[in-house]
């Protein structure tokens, strides 16, 4: 039997809710992600974990079937978080979910794309010199065939106020992105398989930069730039 036009609308209806939840779903900003900071506290777990239990509940409501388990992953550790329990964001399981709820929305939400390429370790392709303001699924993927070539994490940030720094300063060692941005997405393989990350973007100049090869020595940082009107 087919389905009805009202059961066919709240359908779309739960998908571009679990599309806003996504995309205001926090990941990159997990209390306790810094090996070299403090610990997390239970209060800073339990402010994080708050607002994305609902998002994740809305998020498992209108995602396909075939997702849900992956939701799940995530609801564990957003439950965990909230009762004070720290999140290993080194969990295989965790990443693996993240990169698939992540994928879905890329492909299925209809926000901007942007979609990075690192194939040979020389520069990142892919990186247009303007972007429009509003929601955009970041896509990273190495494309070659060395790993000591391949970017280990990508990381999106947003300049800050009253900094000159370019891309060409970051590529270049003249500039930590970190010490000159706020990083407002994040996308790090395994393996060959891409990996995404979600941020909404607001007018500005942002550099996508990824190190290369292996922590703790790199053998190279890329980078590149655009903005945003």
């Amino acid at each position: 039997m087919a389905a009805t036009p009202a059961a066919g609308a709240a359908t779309a209806d739960a998908s571009a809710a679990a599309c806003s939840a996504a995309l205001a779903s926090d990941w990159v900003n997990v209390p306790g992600i810094d090996p070299e900071g403090p610990p997390a506290s239970a209060a800073e777990l339990t402010a994080w974990a708050t607002p994305l239990q609902t998002q994740v509940t809305t998020v498992r409501a209108g995602v396909p079937a075939s997702l849900t388990s992956q939701v799940d992953v995530l609801a564990a550790a957003v439950r965990g978080a909230k009762d004070g329990k720290p999140v290993s964001t080194d969990d295989a399981s965790l990443r693996t979910a993240l990169t698939a709820v992540n994928a879905w929305v890329h492909d299925s939400c209809g926000y901007t794309t942007l979609d990075v390429t690192n194939s040979d370790g020389g520069a990142l392709a892919g990186v247009p010199a303007t972007l429009p303001a509003g929601p955009v699924a970041m896509r990273f993927a190495n494309t070659g065939s060395d790993p000591a070539k391949a970017g280990f994490i990508l990381l999106l940030g947003k300049i800050r106020d009253g900094q000159t720094a370019t891309a060409a300063d970051v590529q270049s060692g003249k500039a930590n992105l970190e010490d000159i941005a706020d990083i407002v997405a994040v996308a790090q393989p395994t393996g060959p398989d891409p990996a995404y990350g979600l941020a909404t973007l607001s007018p500005g100049r942002y550099i996508v930069s990824t190190p290369v090869g292996s922590p703790p020595e790199f053998a190279a940082i890329l980078a590149s730039g655009f903005e945003v009107g």
